[in-house]
């Protein structure tokens, strides 16, 4: 049975969607700093500008140590925004 918390961290919560609808991923220069669905922080290595993917180099994870210096392609669904 699904808990109130669960309902909220799903990806189909309006909350989530709500602020990723408004992202512009392929505005994105190299160089800027992004926050991720997880908590992650990362840096934009390169941006293909096809709206879909982005190639970040992760800078902080809380909830995975390990993944700091990975450089991965990340899906637009799992990019909160661009940190200033």
């Amino acid at each position: 049975m699904a808990t109130e918390d669960d309902t909220k961290r799903t990806a189909g919560s309006s909350e989530r969607l709500e602020g990723i609808l408004t992202l512009d991923l392929v505005a994105i220069p190299e160089g800027a700093k992004v926050r991720l669905v997880g908590g992650e922080t990362a840096e934009v290595v390169s941006n293909p500008r096809d709206g879909m993917w982005i190639l970040l180099n992760i800078l902080e994870a809380p909830n995975d140590p390990d993944y700091v210096g990975e450089e991965d392609l990340i899906f637009w669904a799992d990019v909160l925004g661009v940190i200033d």
